[in-house]
């Protein structure tokens, strides 16, 4: 009986695995974007603190490109804020889902296209957190309309001067061969 309980949660979780495997080599080789992987602890820590110290009042903070949901869920965690989760792949949206519900935060993840979703929301961002590659971070721009605070985590918005650099994280995030070290960009739009 007990090897027959066992064998039924390794299939459910070979599955599970084998569907995480196949979502990565879609949005890698199809979709042509940047695979799942988790920003750097020590740098989320970093940005946590950041927003606690320079942004308490923020009321709403999305992340863009969520993953599994753990930084939306550690900012809900130690602020005041309403968090909005954006992710686009959706075995990370469900994994997501299921631990934002199990954890209580006051965050919802969000399956979309985050750029069409910031495009048609009539949502503002007090302050919007991204990780992803430098081109994407930068198409952000143009919703500047929407969020009065970006924080981009190792990479630069291209040609525009931070308003701060966030360091202390050590390591790099390796893209495209090239090695960016752990550090936070914030870009402050409505000044």
């Amino acid at each position: 009986m007990l090897l027959n309980i066992l064998v039924y949660i390794f299939a459910i979780a070979f599955f599970f695995y084998v569907l995480f495997i196949i979502e990565q080599a879609y949005t890698v080789f199809f979709r042509r974007q940047v695979q799942f992987v988790p920003s750097n602890r020590k740098l989320r820590k970093l940005v946590i603190r950041e927003i606690q110290n320079n942004y308490q009042n923020a009321k709403a903070i999305c992340e863009v490109g969520s993953g599994f949901g753990g930084f939306a869920r550690s900012i809900a965690r130690n602020t005041n804020a309403k968090i909005f989760a954006l992710e686009n792949m959706p075995y990370d949206v469900f994994v997501a889902k299921i631990l934002d519900w199990l954890s209580g935060c006051n965050n919802k993840t969000i399956w979309c296209d985050a750029y069409k979703y910031l495009g048609d929301t009539k949502q503002k961002f007090d302050i919007a957190v991204a990780y992803l590659s430098p081109a994407d971070v930068t198409r952000l721009l143009k919703y500047k309309n929407k969020i009065k605070v970006l924080i981009s985590l190792d990479f630069e918005i291209d040609n525009m001067q931070p308003d701060k650099i966030i360091s202390g994280a050590y390591g790099y995030t390796y893209f495209n061969g090239k090695k960016y070290p752990h550090k936070a960009y914030v870009y402050e739009f409505d000044k």
